[in-house]
C-alpha cells in the first residue's frame, strides 16, 4: 500500500512538473482574460448532457433487473464522482453502485455491462483513429467474450473455484461460488434485451463524441485548433494515464495525458485543465454534496 502511494505521488509530480514546464505565465494570464465564453458554456452543455447519457445507458439496464428511478440513479452517478476522489477508482465505482438501493449485484451487474459497452466504443475509435495495439486487442477480446459468450468464462472460474473448494478451502471458496453465481445471473439477466443492448450501444456512441467533441470546443474557447483526431487520441492518452498513476481523481494524470495528445503549449494546458473541470472536477464537488445528503436522508430515514 505504501510502495502504490509512493508512486503516485511520483507519478502526481511528474505529472505537474511537465505541465508547469509548458505553461508560460503571461501567455496564460492572457489566455484566461481572452476566452471565448460561448464555447466555454457549449462545453458545459455537453458535459451535462453526456452524463445524463451515461446515467440514462444505467437506468435502462437496472430496470431490465429492477425497478429503479432515474433520478436515484442520477444520484448515484454524480456521488460516484467524488467517491472516486476520496477512494481508489475500482472501490469508488462499487460503493456508488450501493447507492442505488435493491439487489447489490443486480445493480453492479448493469453498471459493468454499461461500462463494458463504453469501453468497447473507445477502443473501437481508437482502433478506427490511431491503429491497434497488443493491449487495445486483448481488452477487446476480454470485452467481447463476456458480453457474447460470459456462459463460457462462467463455468471456467466456477471450475477452477470448486477445485480450490474440493481442496480443503471451503468456507471462503463457498461465499465467492456464491457471489459469482449471482453476479453471473445478473449480469444475463441485465443483456437479454437486445433492444437495450443497441441503443445502449447507441448512447455510448453518443457519450464518447460528446466527450471528444468538447475538448476541441474547450480548446477553441482559448483560440486552440485540435483536429478531432488528435481530440480522441488526447482523450484515449488522458484515461490511460489516469487509470495508471493511480492517483485520485487522476489529478494531474488526467491534463498530463490530454496534453500529451493534443500537442503541448501553454493553451492546451489550459483547455486540460478546463475541460477536466467541467468533465469531471465540478461533478466532485456536487458530488459530495448530493452523496452526504443522501447519506443524511438514510440515517434519517432508519431512526
Amino acid at each position: 500500500m505504501r510502495k502504490r502511494k509512493l508512486l503516485s505521488f511520483i507519478a502526481f509530480i511528474i505529472s505537474i512538473a511537465y505541465l508547469y514546464s509548458h505553461i508560460n505565465v503571461e501567455e496564460l494570464m492572457l489566455d484566461i482574460r481572452m476566452a471565448t465564453p460561448r464555447y466555454l458554456l457549449l462545453a458545459a452543455i455537453l458535459s451535462i448532457s453526456a452524463l445524463l447519457l451515461s446515467t440514462l445507458r444505467w437506468y435502462l439496464f437496472l430496470n431490465e433487473i429492477q425497478k429503479t428511478s432515474f433520478k436515484t440513479t442520477l444520484v448515484a452517478s454524480i456521488s460516484g464522482y467524488y467517491l472516486i476522489t476520496i477512494l481508489p477508482p475500482t472501490i469508488g465505482h462499487m460503493a456508488k453502485v450501493k447507492l442505488v438501493g435493491g439487489d447489490y449485484f443486480k445493480a453492479l451487474s448493469a453498471f459493468a455491462v454499461g461500462l463494458s459497452l463504453e469501453i468497447l466504443v473507445i477502443l473501437l475509435s481508437a482502433f478506427m483513429l490511431i491503429g491497434p495495439t497488443a493491449s487495445g486487442i486483448l481488452g477487446l477480446a476480454v470485452i467481447l467474450t463476456a458480453l457474447i459468450y460470459e456462459r463460457g468464462i462462467y463455468i471456467t472460474l466456477d471450475s477452477l473455484l470448486k477445485f480450490l473448494e474440493r481442496a480443503g478451502i471451503k468456507s471462503i471458496v463457498a461465499s465467492l461460488r456464491s457471489y459469482w453465481k449471482r453476479i453471473y445471473a445478473a449480469w444475463s439477466m441485465t443483456k437479454k434485451n437486445r433492444w437495450v443492448l443497441v441503443v445502449s450501444f447507441v448512447i455510448s456512441v453518443a457519450v464518447l463524441f460528446l466527450q471528444v467533441f468538447a475538448i476541441t470546443v474547450v480548446g477553441k474557447a482559448f483560440g486552440l485548433n485540435i483536429p478531432l483526431k488528435r481530440a480522441l487520441y488526447g482523450f484515449v492518452m488522458s484515461l490511460l494515464f489516469s487509470s495508471v498513476s493511480g492517483i485520485p481523481a487522476g489529478f494531474g494524470a488526467n491534463e498530463f495525458g490530454l496534453v500529451l495528445g493534443i500537442g503541448a503549449s501553454t493553451k492546451a494546458t489550459v483547455t486540460a485543465f478546463v475541460y477536466k473541470f467541467l468533465f469531471q472536477y465540478a461533478y466532485s464537488v456536487v458530488g459530495a454534496v448530493v452523496f452526504y445528503r443522501r447519506l443524511g436522508s438514510r440515517e434519517d430515514s432508519t431512526r
